[in-house]
């Protein structure tokens, strides 16, 4: 998906009033802060709470979030009912990136303080650093029903609505984006996104053109404008983005990958091969250009280093049946029955597995609830 290509969006230049909410409230006086941290400190009875969170909030202003967190949770083990305690926190998580950490703080802080203003926003941000989308999409609506003139809620609300599938619900989201902020070229590259989920790539197109006419030199457009003809089988078109996305950055190793896998639908193997090579060297997690290369080298007869750079497809995501169905391939020409039959049996796996899921669409039969294990 287009969604999972384009990376590197810039965040839209908006006055950004959620910044005003990551914000330390409490415990505004620091006289009794330890520069050495809250190690040493004790906590053991209520009069040790003051100067722990002086401390903690000092640390905090400091950027030194690990050793505020150690504060913080020395209050909450004499008292865990400080909702204020909680949400710094929940802060210090937050900053620190461990935003399932501080999902959890900031929940608490609302079974604490139901009315607090912060913690929605902050519990609907957190979910959306820990990639839990649809959950950080369900928060940031509350949130924005409080802010709804809030733009930067918006971009994270649209942006959640997509990584979860949502793009129905995600494009009046952009489309308020683009009423508020007319000339940002990143909502264009997001409404285009919706618009790709919703198979409506012609349009998407028009929306990363336009993006590229208000900033010619915006990360990954021309690249995302050749995925979706790449995704067409245009490959001409293609071959052109991803060039001129090459001239704005050499280094970008999915266009690298992409424009050699052009090549390689034209049989132009000589020529693909230093582009995957150049890909790889930039960035190994670009599936496809293991994925080409192990192609290249089973052409090549090659076939130890085909069977590891479809393996290594395969490590990056076994999902997909093309690396295990050329892997079957290499197997059998290699005289390795056993295996080819294995790689096999995992593609019939793959393809029946999708049908299911297809067929779960169609009728809307929803999957049995399991237990985690």
């Amino acid at each position: 998906m287009l969604v999972a290509m384009v990376c590197g969006v810039q965040r839209p230049k908006i006055k950004m009033r959620i910044c005003a909410a990551i914000s330390f409230l409490f415990w505004a006086g620091c006289l009794n802060a330890q520069p050495g941290g809250c190690d040493h400190l004790p906590a053991t009875t209520p009069k040790d709470i003051n100067a722990l969170a002086s401390t903690g909030l000092a640390l905090s202003h400091a950027e030194q979030y690990d050793a505020a967190a150690v504060c913080y949770r020395k209050i909450l083990a004499i008292d865990p009912n400080i909702p204020q305690i909680q949400l710094n926190l929940g802060l210090a998580e937050f900053k620190s990136g461990r935003f399932r950490e501080a999902v959890q703080r900031f929940q608490t802080v609302l079974k604490l303080d139901p009315q607090n203003t912060q913690a929605p926003t902050l519990l609907g941000m957190s979910y959306y650093g820990g990639r839990m989308f649809e959950e950080a999409a369900t928060n940031l609506e509350i949130a924005l029903a409080a802010d709804p003139e809030n733009a930067q809620l918006h971009y994270y609300f649209a942006q959640s609505l997509v990584s979860s599938s949502q793009y129905q619900r995600a494009l009046p989201e952009y489309q308020w984006l683009e009423r508020h902020d007319p000339d940002n070229a990143s909502t264009h590259v997001l409404m285009a996104e919706a618009l790709d989920g919703l198979a409506r790539p012609e349009e998407a197109i028009l929306e990363l053109q336009a993006a590229i006419a208000k900033s010619p030199t915006q990360p990954n457009v021309h690249f995302a404008i050749g995925y979706i003809y790449w995704t067409q089988q245009k490959d001409k078109e293609a071959e052109r983005e991803f060039r001129l996305e090459l001239d704005h950055d050499p280094a970008n190793a999915q266009a690298w990958a992409w424009l050699a896998d052009v090549l390689i639908r034209r049989n132009d193997f000589q020529k693909a091969k230093p582009l995957l090579d150049k890909a790889v060297s930039l960035d190994r997690s670009v599936r496809i250009a293991h994925l080409d290369l192990g192609i290249f080298f089973e052409r090549a007869k090659l076939y130890a280093r085909a069977t590891r750079a479809l393996q290594e497809a395969i490590r990056l995501d076994g999902s997909k049946t093309d690396a295990h169905f050329r892997l079957a391939r290499v197997y059998k020409e290699a005289g390795k029955p056993a295996e080819s039959k294995a790689e096999l049996a995992i593609v019939h796996q793959l393809r029946e597995q999708k049908n299911e899921d297809n067929l779960q669409k169609v009728t809307g039969h929803a999957p049995t609830l399991q237990p985690d294990k």
